[in-house]
């Protein structure tokens, strides 16, 4: 049984409910080296789309990449979105300059969502599928953003709060629910380690709260899985201080430092819920190069 977010062990005993998670890596690569893809869906099932100079997109099956049905309209990098494997978002990012595109997948094609007000690239981002999302900060264009946005019902709304602390490279892209998002970590004219959660009401209306910051500051696209709540995720890979080191934290109101990733790549967006993650591609530091990589992410208790 479980009370209060932890799992009894007999005779009273506790330990942390779910964690530490456990890392593997698949041996399956992506047709198309990239880093800062869109990634819906999660370790049994994903889509990934755009990133560096492509705007190619591709499925995963649970043990294959297959170049998908349809791609993006054009090449799209440093956007943010998510969503599943079969009804995903892709907002905004740069494809000739600062975009307020957005594109919906519905497992077949992909199509002009609505779009956003805000020009949003490398910010925060979480999307329960393609038609109800979060969006969050990151680059203007010109400058660091602070307006946040929520889609429900397939149409945007600007916030009437801006974010609490205006940061971009936060992570992404499973970064809570979209009515219940978290933007985490990233970097102003430093690195941050703020936590910060939205919760959402109704329209334009909302509530923003502080969290416990982060165990370690990171910048560069963190990969965040979680897709319930902005109260338990799971952060991994970036950068900190010292340069990629495949840093993970698992958050439940208090973070705990967990595995360790099996690879220091950077710019590698998340996918999926906190106990059936995955991370595709990236950039590696050492390699000087995109990667093709995947890894995925599993613990007992999976939101």
């Amino acid at each position: 049984m479980s009370r209060f977010g932890y799992t009894v062990l007999g005779f009273g005993g506790f330990t942390s409910a779910g964690g530490p998670g456990v890392w593997t890596d698949q041996g399956q690569t992506i047709n198309t080296n990239r880093y800062q893809c869109v990634t819906g869906g999660n370790s049994a099932g994903a889509i990934i789309a755009g990133g560096s100079s492509t705007g190619n997109s591709e499925t995963w099956d649970g043990s294959t990449w297959s170049n998908a049905a349809d791609n993006l309209s054009a090449n799209a990098n440093s956007g943010q979105g998510g969503g599943t494997a079969s009804s995903a978002i892709f907002i905004g990012g740069n494809r000739t300059s600062g975009s307020t595109v957005c594109e919906k997948w519905d497992n077949s094609t992909w199509a002009n969502a609505d779009s956003t007000t805000t020009v949003f690239t490398v910010g925060a981002s979480a999307a329960d599928d393609k038609d109800n999302a979060w969006v969050c900060g990151g680059w203007t264009g010109s400058a660091i953003g602070s307006k946040h946005e929520v889609m429900v019902s397939a149409s945007w709304t600007v916030q009437s709060t801006d974010m609490l602390t205006d940061r971009l490279t936060m992570a992404k892209n499973n970064s809570g629910s979209s009515s219940n998002p978290a933007a985490v970590t990233g970097t102003t004219a430093s690195l941050s380690d703020k936590n910060e959660e939205y919760t959402h009401s109704s329209g334009a209306s909302g509530t923003w709260t502080t969290n416990d910051p982060i165990t370690t500051a990171l910048k560069d696209d963190p990969a965040c899985y979680g897709r319930t709540s902005a109260d338990d995720l799971v952060v991994s890979h970036g950068e900190n201080a010292s340069g990629p080191a495949g840093n993970c934290f698992e958050y439940n109101g208090t973070w705990t430092t967990g595995n360790t990733a099996p690879s220091t790549n950077r710019n590698c967006y998340g996918g999926g819920p906190t106990g059936a993650g995955i991370t595709v591609g990236g950039y590696n530091e050492t390699a000087g190069a995109y990667q093709d990589d995947t890894y995925t992410f599993a613990r007992a208790i999976s939101t």
